[in-house]
């Protein structure tokens, strides 16, 4: 995006599309840009550096006729210098950027996003504006594992439709009339048939599940002719005690 120009006449399918544009090509730019206009018929956009004296200048109109907005006039020429404040990089848009990164650590710190922004872009993100994007990423996340844990029962009748006359238990409590998921048992028909065939011991374990919702994880291992461990059955429990 650093070496991407911008053309007269590029296509863009609605307003918000042109402006996520012009905020990526400005953070990987590194300038301080500014949309002076912003309506349903048209956005200018001006570059603020070198006192305002800088000629940059983009502008984007409707085309009622076909209903897009195409970019009507572009000076792509700076005569300022690089900023290392870039008041477009909102909480909202970094909140996109560090959404994989979030993912797959959810205990990522603020501090680390900050320096991750300073090393990818070369750019100061403060520390309220990364919390505010760490905060919308952990609200998107946890209510996709909120929606995905009201489908515990459809997980349960799939087990039982792929693996006929496996055991699949599943515990709810009642909140205000909502069911919350508690803990689930399941034992499948093959791995069951298969410790017939193991030696007669089971190992017995837990692990700690991470993520947003820090349940158990129990498991019952058997041991095979060939030294290596099968899988009985197991069980996700919201605490390891004598009840789970």
């Amino acid at each position: 995006m650093a070496d991407y120009k911008l053309e007269v006449g590029t296509i863009f399918t609605d307003r918000e599309e042109f402006k996520d544009a012009i905020r990526r090509y400005v953070v990987h730019a590194v300038r301080d840009v500014k949309f002076i206009k912003k309506d349903n018929r048209r956005v200018r956009v001006a570059c603020m550096g070198g006192q305002g004296k800088c000629p940059w200048l983009a502008y984007c109109g409707y085309l009622p006729s076909s209903k897009i907005w195409q970019l009507r006039k572009i000076i792509d020429t700076h005569s300022c210098s690089r900023q290392l404040n870039i008041k477009l990089m909102n909480a909202k848009w970094l909140s996109q950027e560090i959404d994989r990164s979030l993912v797959d650590n959810p205990n990522l710190k603020v501090n680390d996003i900050c320096t991750k922004a300073l090393r990818k872009w070369n750019t100061n993100v403060s520390i309220s504006k990364a919390r505010r994007a760490k905060l919308i990423v952990t609200r998107q996340v946890e209510g996709d594992f909120k929606e995905q844990y009201k489908r515990v029962y459809d997980y349960g009748h799939e087990l039982l439709r792929c693996n006929p006359r496996s055991i699949v238990q599943i515990k709810v409590d009642s909140h205000n009339g909502d069911p919350i998921f508690q803990r689930m048992y399941v034992c499948l028909k093959a791995c069951k048939d298969s410790f017939k065939s193991c030696r007669r011991i089971i190992c017995l374990d837990g692990c700690f599940l991470k993520g947003f919702y820090k349940w158990e994880l129990l498991t019952a291992v058997g041991r095979d002719p060939n030294e290596q461990m099968l899988p009985i059955a197991y069980a996700v429990v919201e605490v390891e005690n004598k009840d789970s």
